[in-house]
């Protein structure tokens, strides 16, 4: 081999060996998973097709009421995926960051990512202290989580209330915003079985006992009285975009929606 392609193979392959310390290993998003150990029974023969061979499944009842492995807790990155799917929203807030060009030392981000901001809080791990996601149903990821929803839903519903094109809404559907529960409740129950497939995955039965009790999270803040501190007032009397904006918290604040 002559000296010159000596020399050019031994400068790629310095290249070559400088861009592959500098790139940065990705870690997991995902952890090992946990197997519950569990029984089995066997499927009703006379339910399977002639010849069909036998099938074990797990017993629910020999397994804590599980089938398969437990549930796991979003990440960072599935509960702002998830939000943004139902809602078309997530949460974006003012925010100050360290800035040493800055006479106070903090700049203000008026459009920040906070699940992005927050991701450490929320069990992201940095690879620095941690190299383990923390997917624990921990009361801080609740609490942000519920921030984010309260974010999220209020502006999916302000979008819908002024959008008069029923099949463009993402949370209304299947009812007009300013209908009460007194006027149509049937749309308001049929709207409730839409947002359970939208954020759970489920159809519910409009008329079954899961209904009711939304139904009754949507009556309670869509009929509130007012609240007045002498002659100011300082919560307007409840309507129906309250009711909704109620339920849209509640449905993306439910273990349902925050496991998977």
């Amino acid at each position: 081999m002559s000296p010159l392609r000596t020399k050019s193979s031994l400068l790629l392959l310095g290249a070559l060996t400088a861009c592959s310390s500098e790139r940065p290993i990705q870690g997991t998003n995902r952890p090992q998973p946990a197997q519950t150990q569990g029984s089995t029974s066997v499927v009703d023969p006379s339910m399977l097709p002639a010849g069909h061979p036998v099938v074990p499944i797990a017993d629910p009842q020999e397994n804590s009421d599980r089938v398969g492995r437990p549930p796991r807790r979003l990440s960072v990155d599935q509960l702002r995926a998830s939000l943004l799917s139902v809602t078309g929203y997530t949460w974006v807030a003012a925010r100050s960051i360290p800035d040493p060009s800055s006479p106070s030392g903090t700049r203000t981000v008026p459009n920040a990512d906070m699940l992005e901001a927050l991701a450490g809080t929320l069990g992201r791990a940095d690879f620095l202290s941690t190299t383990s996601h923390a997917l624990d149903p921990a009361v801080t990821f609740s609490k942000l989580a519920s921030d984010a929803a309260r974010i999220a839903c209020r502006q999916s519903v302000a979008d819908d209330v002024d959008q008069p094109d029923a099949a463009r809404r993402r949370l209304l559907r299947e009812v007009a915003p300013t209908v009460t529960l007194m006027a149509d409740e049937a749309a308001v129950r049929r709207n409730i079985t839409y947002m359970a497939r939208r954020f759970w995955g489920r159809a519910l039965d409009a008329n079954g006992a899961e209904t009711n009790g939304i139904l009754a999270v949507f009556r309670a803040a869509s009929t509130s009285a007012e609240v007045r501190e002498g002659m100011r007032v300082t919560r307007p009397a409840g309507a129906p975009a309250d009711g909704w904006r109620a339920v849209c918290v509640a449905m993306a604040t439910d273990p349902q929606f925050l496991t998977y």
